[in-house]
């Protein structure tokens, strides 16, 4: 071999191998920014917005990483910690003279503050104009619109359980709120496919303090009351309002805390802490058609939490959780998997409603740089 000869450098594989194997990294951004640091090949193929839509398509059945929460008056708090944590600087950066109601599917509902009632979604990640409809109007309030929500959700509408590929951020969606008016409250439903409200209302002995954020089982809604012991329910398809009565006890009485969940198998759960004691119950029916509560779980929290531990009110769409603040952060609990992880730092000040934010995101992409 002839001096100062060097071996050749090896092939790379073609770009669509490295791009499958990219799309089978867990999907959090921090992977993709890691990915992205290994040559400018890579950064190109990463930010490539046909790598973004593979990877949408691929995770559209599977749970989205965390990235954060909002707070009603959409102040924004990173989840995890570096080199983990997401940093996207324009989910601080929301429309003015909005609030947040919820999220799903990487799309944000908002409220305008303004008269009359305004509703907006917006996708953080893919700047543009922002989808904005008016809100309902009553009848029963003489044609006038109804008052600001107390509670919002923003629900994808799928057609089928393919999705054909297609990222959910140009599917149709549904929003559904809940507000009230002196003795009247109101539910309904919007939807982008007829671009018109379905609203149903009732005068029921109720009240609209302390209503948690809505858990959406099959297509009903339920709001939960705790202070009043009982659920608001919201059929979507019949566009029937209704009040659930009663929440589980055990001898002690009625428990610390309650949230409501998703039991699994297409019911409607609660959640109830007492310390550090959790249960889940499902609402079911007797062999007489009778509803009722029944026990599904039970766990010691402190066996992974320290105590003393403090449950925070928690709107998750995209998932089902429960939150935690402990001396040493904020932790998210899994209902289904029962995992616990940590998802805000000590340091950090938990938001009186926690609004989960979960999207599929890689940084320095056009429309979704980290800032």
């Amino acid at each position: 071999m002839a001096r100062g000869s060097s071996a050749p450098a090896p092939e790379l594989p073609p770009d669509d191998v490295i791009r499958e194997i990219l799309l089978r990294l867990p999907p959090h951004p921090a992977c993709f920014q890691r990915a992205s640091l290994v040559c400018k090949h890579w950064r190109r193929l990463v930010r490539d917005p046909d790598f973004l839509r593979g990877l949408r398509a691929r995770h559209l059945h599977g749970a989205q990483p965390l990235l954060g929460f909002f707070d009603q008056d959409a102040s924004f708090a990173p989840a995890g910690e570096p080199p983990d944590r997401a940093t996207v600087a324009h989910l601080s950066s929301r429309p003015s003279r909005t609030w947040v109601l919820g999220c799903c599917h990487g799309r944000v509902l908002l409220c305008s503050t303004l008269d009359p009632l305004q509703l907006l979604v917006w996708d953080p990640m893919t700047p543009g104009p922002l989808p904005v409809f008016m809100g309902p109007r009553s009848p029963h309030l003489e044609n006038r619109f109804v008052p600001l929500p107390i509670r919002g959700s923003f629900i994808c509408v799928h057609d089928d359980d393919s999705h054909d590929g297609e990222d959910c951020r140009s599917r149709p969606f549904r929003v559904v709120i809940l507000s009230f008016s002196g003795n009247l409250m109101f539910a309904g439903m919007y939807s982008s496919k007829e671009s018109r409200w379905h609203l149903a209302t009732v005068q029921p002995d109720v009240s609209s303090i302390g209503i948690q954020p809505g858990v959406l089982v099959e297509d009903t809604m339920y709001w939960l009351s705790p202070n009043q012991n009982r659920f608001v329910e919201y059929d979507i398809d019949t566009n029937q309002l209704r009040l659930i009565q009663g929440l589980p006890t055990d001898p002690y009485g009625p428990y610390d805390y309650y949230q409501g969940v998703k039991a699994g198998g297409g019911y409607l759960g609660v959640a109830a802490v007492r310390g550090s004691c959790f249960e889940l119950f499902a609402l079911t029916a007797d062999s007489n058609g009778t509803m009722m509560w029944t026990k599904c779980l039970g766990a010691k929290l402190d066996e992974h939490l320290s105590p003393p531990l403090k449950a925070i009110e928690v709107s998750d769409e995209d998932g089902n959780t429960m939150l935690f603040e402990t001396a040493d952060g904020v932790f998210e609990l899994e209902l289904q998997s029962m995992e616990v992880n940590k998802v805000l730092q000590s340091d950090v000040v938990a938001l009186s409603t926690m609004i989960a934010y979960r999207s599929l995101y890689v940084a320095g992409r056009s429309g979704g740089n980290d800032g």
